[in-house]
């Protein structure tokens, strides 16, 4: 039994459980749409689930990984390619205002892929912008989310 993972595994599920508890006083729906109350929900029960998680593989040792102590780190090209990811989502949340959802997800979408590795035009073209659809559909559309239109409001 590994005590630190079990003892950490139980405070993420004490504290999943104390955000659940708050989460469910704020309104989940309001007007049809996701309320104050929607995130912090399904954040909590995430908590919950990664520390039963935690808590079982400590309980457990056979859950774990077999060789946990052999991990091999990325080299330099493989931390470059976290930092441009990194960086990218903190460019996208300094120019989201005044870009807009659309540009900055597309723009963010095409580092993001950039530094996966793909380097073929068609994939740094369609990828970035399918997802910025997507996502612009999911969340201004289906969950009617204001999202911030920055340089393209003249569209309405």
């Amino acid at each position: 039994m590994n005590k630190a993972e079990t003892g950490a595994g139980s405070v993420f599920v004490a504290i999943g459980i104390w955000m659940l508890l708050d989460a469910i006083n704020f309104p989940y729906l309001v007007d049809g749409v996701p309320g104050p109350g929607f995130l912090p929900l399904w954040i909590a029960l995430g908590i919950i689930v990664s520390g039963v998680v935690l808590t079982a593989k400590g309980i457990w040792p056979r859950l774990a990984m077999p060789d946990a102590e052999g991990v091999v780190w990325p080299q330099a090209a493989g931390w470059w390619r976290v930092g441009l990811m990194l960086g990218a989502m903190a460019a996208s949340l300094v120019v989201l205002e005044k870009l807009g959802f659309m540009v900055t997800t597309t723009l963010f979408m095409a580092s993001v892929v950039f530094g996966l590795g793909f380097r073929s035009r068609w994939v740094l073209a369609t990828v970035p912008l399918g997802s910025a659809v997507a996502l612009y559909v999911i969340f201004a559309v289906w969950l009617r989310v204001p999202l911030p239109k920055g340089m393209l409001a003249f569209f309405g």
